[in-house]
């Protein structure tokens, strides 16, 4: 399968998937998929399985992403999509922390370090064929040889904004158990 790069323009908003073109490249994508997962979902109510760290979200849970991920691999769960929109940067990670009490360390801001914890996992969870989407500052997705990449979209904020980087990869059929 040949990879889909796009871009298109969207005001920011700390909501990413109120975007326009996110929300049509999420639906293009989970169309079909009766398990999602979403384990930072703010305001989003598209995943059936939704957390957030902050109680004001729209979650049914409210633990540390990594945490409640675990809880879903151990269940077991078994997803047809996953979707990751972590914040994506330290200040991102220590205002989240500050807003709902937590002390925040510096090793709670190594965002590299959250997001490949939270990708294993997802990982975990994810059925073959199931399509993994990750929103952020870069466009590396899922790990590559494990996933094929699908499409990516650049959304473009205009004036000093970064865009927001949207990967689709779908987990590989038979690679792993």
């Amino acid at each position: 399968m040949s990879e889909i790069l796009s871009r298109a323009f969207a005001m920011p908003s700390r909501h990413t998937f109120s975007m326009p073109p996110v929300e049509a490249f999420i639906r293009r994508h989970l169309n079909g998929a009766s398990v999602v997962v979403d384990p930072f979902c703010g305001e989003s109510e598209l995943a059936g399985h939704r957390n957030d760290l902050r109680r004001d979200a729209k979650a049914g849970n409210h633990l540390d992403a990594r945490d409640w991920l675990r809880m879903l691999r151990d269940e077991p769960i078994e997803a047809d999509a996953v979707l990751l929109d972590p914040p994506y940067s330290p200040r991102q990670i220590s205002e989240v922390y500050k807003s709902v009490g937590r002390s925040c360390t510096v090793g709670d801001t190594q965002n590299a370090r959250l997001y490949k914890e939270c990708i294993d996992l997802m990982d975990a969870i994810l059925k073959p064929g199931g399509v993994a989407l990750r929103f952020g500052w870069n466009s590396m997705g899922f790990p590559k040889g494990r996933y094929e990449r699908l499409e990516t979209l650049l959304v473009n904020h205009g004036a000093a904004h970064n865009d927001t980087i949207c990967t689709a990869d779908r987990k590989l059929k038979g690679l792993f158990p």
